[in-house]
């Protein structure tokens, strides 16, 4: 064994070609598995400890044929009854004992697929890049099933070749890795070590040989659909407010490194309600993205400065009302070290009361070319674009932006980054339109520090088809963290941040200079502490009032604390204290997570946020007031595994958010409750039928039900 394992790991894995494909239900007692011999058996650990073995033994072959590579890995547990169970939905991270497979499939030591199969049977997928980190949305159709036995638990995956990229050569050479965690002992680790912490990096993985002769193409995926919505409100008919829609989501392989999606008349509805935010700032919530046209690949179109934020297509108008979307298409791939991506999307128009135009037809675009010269060298092109032609009430008008980033990393771990971005829009004068980022930094496994300038200048505005929370503000930064890993007693990990910052508006004066810092800890029971403190001097805010204010600040802190989500109880309280305007700001956020058997957990989240009364500008009355704010809410969740391809999901916020001000006629009172349960079961893989039945109510109106249902099918 220890020969095989020196073999392994210096050498790499080997894919063994078989003609007799595994039948995928977990029992490894298939021909193709019983004549290969297991490939590895022990795992560095980074977790609790770094660097030593983890203390049960991994076995793994491997196989493929003209369709799928196969993966059979069986994990030893001498006591499998102590093994941890909490079954979720698929792409459910949950606390339990879990199989990692790692493939670069271009061997380009930056970008990997990763599959994961829990003890309970649930798949998870992803992929990471080395410059958009890790993208949970990606997602494959692909088998695999578990089997427990006296000895441990096993794994078989088969993983279709169609649901990969990879180069067009006769023989691949790819890059491998394994991950795997035993829940009960809180160990985690790798077959090739990489970083001590358990990042990711596909530079350490290990050569996957052995292939040869795989599919030079792929076929086209369809997934077509049909949904419909029944909306009524007090006394009305059921059917007074119905919709109906039919459309299909396509994947049209270009070649072997690139594909295009397209959605035809896309069902961009939500199946899950944006919670409510007590927003008391100058800014829009942020939202995130929730469709998977835009959720996927999304790293490729990621741009500095948030200059690109999915949301703005398809948003709300003025009146209300979602602007549909009627169509879109998205290619994504590579090309040698060229990564590349594009994507358009046509907006519909809104009317209100079929006589005024509210939001024209709109075109929607964005592209991406990133070149990545080799691990930590790269540059990245984007721009987008948002043109609507108007109509006879509405003017032309139009966004654009594009930036420019890169990395260079001219010796080891150190590395400078800079990011430059550029917007021109219908009615500005573009005279100051530029914003900047420059980066220095030093990174090791258990110490990072950054230094930072960057520069919004007066005109930067991607506000067509980005989100902005502020402009002409300069600003100098250095970031530092220190970790520290213990190797014995209570603790298991400590760190410490710290950030002073000085920032100015173009004016030269103070926007908000001065330092934060946090502080944390892990115990080796998985209980966590995190405590932060922030001290701001005297600022201005041009942004409040008519010639802008100057403002006191001080100290904010904050601290946030769980215990063990192993547990079938589990907590989680945050308290936070912070300086508004010239009063403050209480935050009080718990949670409760209950989890009485596998299949069954409930989530109970109450809030409280108080403001405390500040001076501020009423804009609609023009004169300063006094106003105070008072938030509540309620978070209530359950979601129930029928099968782990069913489940049933209920969620609801109840919510109050008190704003008063000192003149009754500018008092405010929003009072919300929303809740819905949602039926979700996948008949078969890649297949979905949704069944939503949901409540909203605002204040004192009638409540508004909504009855939703949506069948994809996948071919």
């Amino acid at each position: 064994m220890e020969t095989l394992l020196l073999f392994s790991v210096l050498c790499g894995l080997l894919a063994a070609r078989t003609d007799c494909p595994p039948e995928i239900d977990g029992i490894l007692n298939d021909s193709c598995w019983t004549v290969l011999v297991p490939e590895a058996g022990e795992f560095t650990a980074f977790r609790p400890r770094a660097d030593v073995p983890l203390s049960q033994p991994t076995e793994i072959r491997i196989a493929y044929d003209d369709y799928s590579l196969y993966l059979a890995c069986f994990m030893h547990d001498p006591d499998p009854s102590r093994i941890n169970h909490q079954i979720g939905a698929r792409d459910e991270d949950q606390p339990v004992d879990k199989l990692y497979i790692y493939l670069d499939t271009f061997n380009d030591d930056s970008n990997c697929f990763v599959f994961t199969v829990t003890v309970d049977g649930v798949q998870l997928d992803s992929r990471r890049t080395e410059i958009g980190g890790e993208d949970r949305n990606w997602d494959a159709v692909w088998n695999s099933a578990v089997c427990i036995s006296d000895s441990g638990w096993s794994a078989e995956i088969a993983l279709p070749f169609s649901a990969l990229r990879y180069s067009s050569e006769e023989v691949q050479l790819w890059g491998i890795n394994f991950g795997r965690t035993i829940s009960c002992t809180n160990e985690a680790g790798y077959l090739f070590r990489m970083d001590e912490y358990g990042g990711t990096d596909a530079s350490c993985f290990g050569d996957l040989t052995g292939l040869r002769g795989l599919p030079s193409g792929h076929g086209i995926e369809i997934r077509p659909f049909i949904s419909g919505r029944l909306q009524f409100r007090g006394d009305e008919g059921i059917f007074n407010n119905t919709w109906g829609s039919g459309g299909a989501d396509i994947k049209i392989p270009l070649s072997m490194q690139s594909v295009m999606d397209v959605t035809v008349y896309p069902d961009f509805g939500q199946v899950e309600s944006d919670a409510d935010q007590g927003n008391i700032s100058h800014w829009d919530p942020w939202l995130a993205e929730k469709r998977p046209f835009f959720m996927e690949g999304a790293e490729i179109f990621d741009m500095p400065f948030n200059m690109f934020y999915s949301r703005r297509i398809g948003s709300v108008a003025w009146n209300g009302e979602l602007i549909p979307v009627l169509g879109g298409a998205k290619i994504t791939g590579t090309s040698g070290s060229l990564r590349y991506g594009a994507l358009e999307v046509v907006t519909g128009s809104v009317w209100e009361n079929d006589t005024t135009i509210l939001e024209p037809v709109t075109s929607y675009w964005v592209g991406s070319i990133l070149n990545e010269f080799s691990q930590g060298n790269w540059v990245k092109l984007s721009t987008t674009s948002a043109d609507a032609p108007g109509g006879d009430d509405i003017d032309y008008t139009y966004g654009r932006s594009a930036s420019l980033c890169g990395m260079l990393t001219p010796v080891e771990h150190i590395e400078l980054q800079g990011k430059l971005g550029l917007t021109w829009n219908r009615f500005n004068e573009d005279s100051d339109n530029a914003a900047f980022r420059i980066d220095a930094g030093y990174f090791r496994e258990c110490f990072d520090m950054n230094f930072r300038i960057e520069k919004k200048g007066e005109d930067f505005s991607p506000g067509f088809m980005g989100y902005i929370g502020e402009n002409a503000v300069t600003s100098y930064s250095v970031y530092s963290s220190v970790y520290r890993d213990f190797t014995s007693g209570f603790m298991d990990g400590a760190w410490f941040d710290v950030c002073p910052v000085y920032r100015q508006d173009s004016e030269g004066r103070n926007a908000g200079s001065g330092v934060s810092m946090s502080l944390g800890g892990a115990s080796v029971s998985r209980y966590d502490l995190n405590m932060w403190a922030d001290y701001t001097d005297r600022r201005f805010d041009r942004y409040e009032g008519p010639n802008g204010r100057w403002y006191p600040d001080g100290f904010s802190s904050g601290f946030s604390s769980s215990t063990d989500y192993r547990r079938p109880v589990v907590g989680w309280v945050s308290f936070s204290n912070s300086k508004y305007l010239d009063s403050r700001t209480e935050g009080y956020y718990l949670g409760l997570r209950l989890k009485p058997f596998p299949e069954l957990f409930i989530n109970l989240e109450p809030s409280l946020q108080i403001q405390g009364a500040a001076t501020r500008y009423n804009w609609s009355e023009e004169l300063w007031e006094r106003t105070s704010s008072n938030w509540k809410s309620l978070n209530v969740s359950a979601s129930y595994m029928l099968t782990p391809q069913m489940r049933i999901r209920a969620t609801g916020q109840a919510s109050r958010f008190d704003r008063n001000w000192e003149t009754e006629s500018s008092s405010s009172v929003s009072r919300n409750i929303w809740g819905n349960i949602l039926y979700s079961w996948e008949y078969c893989r890649g297949s979905w039928f949704h069944f939503l039945v949901g409540e909203l109510s605002h204040g004192d109106e009638d409540p508004q039900f909504t009855i939703y249902a949506k069948l994809t099918r996948y071919i």
